[in-house]
C-alpha cells in the first residue's frame, strides 16, 4: 500500500496503518532542505502522534531533522517529549542545551539544566553550557533591566558587522547550502546578489546556512582557508569509534602545529569546528591579497604536515589563482551556522564555550593580518626558503635528537605533540616513547622534557623505568599497531634492515648495555635541573 505522504502529514493527529510509521520516519528524515520539505516537515510535527510510536533513538534523529530546517520551535517540541517521556535520556538533555547554547537562550538553558539534572542526576557539563551554574542563576535573579532588549539589538547589530567585516568574499553573489536526505546529496546554490545583514542572522540563528566565495572579480581575497577532513573510510561510524584515539592524537597534531606556525610567522588564524567532518582554520587580511599569493603562502605554511595525515586530508582555499571566466569560483561555508548534512552547529575551537557572546568575544579579539607579512611568506615560498620557527629552534638546542625524530616521524610528533597539549598520556604511548627515545644516549633529560607535562610525574619513577629499556629500538609496524593507526606504513629509510624511528638519527648506534643510573655530565645535570624547577613553577 503506497501511502500519501503529504496528506498523513497534514492531518498528524490521525493515525497511519499498523506498521507504516517506519516508512513514514525514513520519508520525514530525509526530507529535502526546500520549501517543499520544510512544510512537510513542519507538518508531521505539528502533533504527537508521530512521536508516540517512534523509539528514543529515532526522537533525538527528528530533533535534528528539525534543527536541519530551521524549525526551531517543533525541535523544542521534541526535545520537550523526549524529556516528559524518556526523562533519563541524557543525549536529549545535552543535544536541547546545545541548540538553546547556539541560539543564545541562557535563561531557558539554565531551567533546562536544573530540570536535566534532577532527572538523570548528573551535572549536564559539557559543550554549550556554562559550567559555573551559580553565576548563571545568581544573573537570572537579579532585577529585570528594560534597556536589556535595546542592548541586546546593539549587539546583535555590532556582531552582525563584525563577523561581515572578517568574512569577506564576492560581493555580487553568495551561496546557500541545500540537502538532499532522499538521495544524499548535498551543495551550495548560488544566490545572485550581495549579501546582507538580514542574511548573516539568519545563518547566525540556524534558519539557514550560507557560504562565501573567496574570489571577486579581480581575483583577489580577504580570506584563506585550510580545510581539513576526515577520511571517507573513517566517516563511517564503526571505523571512527574503532580509531577514534588515531583520530583525537592526529586532530589535536595538525591544531597544534598550525596555530603554532601560523603564530610564529606572524599570522593571526581562528580555528573552527566545521560542523560537518572537520576543521577549518582562517586567515582573514585587512586588505585584498591576490588569491595566488594567499596559496602560495599557506603552502610555505603547512606544506609539510601533508606527509604526516593519515585520518585527515588537506585543502587549501582558495583552490586557485584566478577567475577562468566559468562560475564564481571556490566557494566556503561560513563559520558559526549549522551544517545542513550533519545537524551540527560550528564553533571556534578556542572559544571559552560554544554560546554566541563566547563565539564573538574570541572573533572581536582576531587580528587580521598584514598584506605584507602573506606576500614575503609566499615569495619565501616561491624561492624555496624553509621558515625556522623560533620555538622549535631553542628545543633543538637542547634536545637535538628528540626534535630531528619529531621532524621525521610523525608517529612520535603525534605522541609529543598530544602529550604537551592535553597533559594525558596513555599505556602506549608510554611503551612507545619509552621503546624508542629510552634507547638514546641523552634518553634521561628527552623524556623528562615529555613527562613533565604530566600532573602524575614522578622523576625518581621515570628514572626507574629508563633504566629497565632493554632490548631492540620498537619498530615502525609496531608503533603503528600500538597506535591503532587507520592508514597504511608510510616509513621510508634509505637500505635495508630493520626499520625503526631511531634510523633518521645520522651514525645512530644502538646501545646494548644498560642504561646508568648516575648522570652521565653536566649538560644532563642541567636540564634536569631545569626540569625541576619548572615542575616547582607550576604549583607555584
Amino acid at each position: 500500500m503506497v501511502i500519501n505522504m503529504q496528506a498523513a502529514a497534514a492531518d498528524s493527529t490521525g493515525s497511519l496503518p499498523t506498521g507504516e510509521y517506519d516508512l513514514f520516519l525514513a520519508r520525514l528524515l530525509k526530507a529535502p532542505i526546500d520549501e517543499r520539505g520544510t512544510d512537510f516537515v513542519r507538518k508531521a510535527l505539528s502533533g504527537q502522534n508521530l512521536l508516540a510510536h517512534i523509539d528514543e533513538k529515532s526522537l533525538l534523529q527528528v530533533a535534528i531533522t528539525a534543527q536541519q530546517h530551521g524549525l526551531i520551535k517543533e525541535a523544542v517540541g521534541v526535545f520537550e517529549y523526549i524529556h516528559t517521556n524518556f526523562p533519563n535520556c541524557e543525549n536529549g538533555w545535552r543535544q536541547h542545551l546545545e541548540m538553546l547554547s547556539m541560539l543564545g537562550e541562557r535563561e531557558k538553558m539554565v531551567q533546562v539544566m536544573a530540570r536535566g539534572t534532577a532527572c538523570i542526576g548528573t551535572a549536564l557539563a559539557g559543550a554549550g553550557i556554562d559550567h559555573n551554574h551559580e553565576s548563571i542563576t545568581g544573573e537570572l535573579a537579579g532585577e529585570e533591566d528594560v534597556t536589556a532588549p535595546f542592548q541586546e539589538l546593539r549587539e546583535e547589530e555590532e556582531q552582525v558587522k563584525l563577523f561581515m567585516r572578517v568574512f569577506r568574499g564576492k560581493e555580487e553573489a553568495f551561496a546557500r547550502q541545500w540537502v538532499n536526505r532522499q538521495e544524499e546529496k548535498q551543495g551550495y546554490v548560488p544566490v545572485h546578489r550581495p549579501i546582507q545583514p538580514v542574511d548573516i542572522r539568519e545563518h547566525l540563528d540556524g534558519r539557514k546556512t550560507y557560504g562565501i566565495y573567496l574570489l571577486n572579480e579581480e581575483s583577489m581575497v580577504y580570506t584563506g582557508v585550510i580545510d581539513l577532513d576526515l577520511i571517507s573510510r573513517l566517516r563511517n561510524p564503526q571505523e571512527n569509534s574503532r580509531h577514534k584515539n588515531a583520530i583525537r592524537r592526529e586532530a589535536i597534531y595538525l591544531h597544534k602545529q598550525i596555530i603554532t606556525m601560523a603564530k610564529d610567522a606572524g599570522l593571526d588564524c581562528l580555528a573552527e569546528l566545521s560542523g560537518g567532518k572537520g576543521f577549518h582554520f582562517w586567515f582573514p587580511v585587512k586588505e585584498p591579497v591576490p588569491a595566488a599569493v594567499m596559496r602560495s603562502a599557506i603552502g610555505q605554511l603547512v606544506g609539510r604536515l601533508k606527509d604526516d595525515m593519515e585520518c585527515y586530508t588537506m585543502e587549501i582555499f582558495p583552490k586557485q589563482d584566478r577567475l577562468t571566466g566559468k562560475g564564481f569560483g571556490n566557494l566556503v561555508k561560513l563559520p558559526l551556522g549549522i551544517h545542513r548534512g550533519s545537524g551540527k552547529p560550528s564553533c571556534f575551537v578556542l572559544a571559552a564555550d560554544s554560546s554566541r557572546k563566547s563565539q564573538f568575544e574570541l572573533l572581536s579579539m582576531l587580528n587580521p593580518n598584514e598584506p605584507e607579512t602573506l606576500i614575503n611568506l609566499a615569495n619565501k615560498h616561491r624561492m624555496g626558503e624553509i621558515v625556522v620557527h623560533p620555538r622549535h629552534a631553542a628545543r633543538a638546542k637542547d634536545f637535538p635528537n628528540m626534535v630531528k625524530l619529531e621532524s621525521n616521524c610523525s608517529m612520535l610528533a603525534r605522541i609529543t605533540t598530544s602529550v604537551r597539549s592535553t597533559g594525558k598520556m596513555s599505556v602506549r604511548e608510554e611503551k612507545i616513547l619509552l621503546g624508542t627515545l629510552g634507547h638514546l644516549q641523552d634518553a634521561r633529560p628527552a623524556l623528562h622534557n615529555i613527562f613533565s607535562c604530566l600532573p602524575e610525574y614522578n622523576r625518581a619513577l621515570l628514572d626507574y623505568k629508563i633504566t629497565k629499556v632493554r632490548g631492540t629500538v620498537l619498530g615502525c609496524k609496531r608503533i603503528h599497531s600500538l597506535l591503532e593507526s587507520p592508514g597504511e606504513l608510510h616509513c621510508r629509510f634509505n637500505g635495508d634492515g630493520y626499520p625503526h624511528p631511531l634510523r633518521h638519527l645520522d651514525g645512530f648506534d644502538q646501545v646494548d648495555e644498560a642504561k646508568s643510573e648516575k648522570v652521565e655530565n653536566l649538560k644532563d645535570a642541567l636540564v634536569c635541573l631545569k626540569t625541576a624547577i619548572r615542575q616547582v613553577e607550576r604549583f607555584i
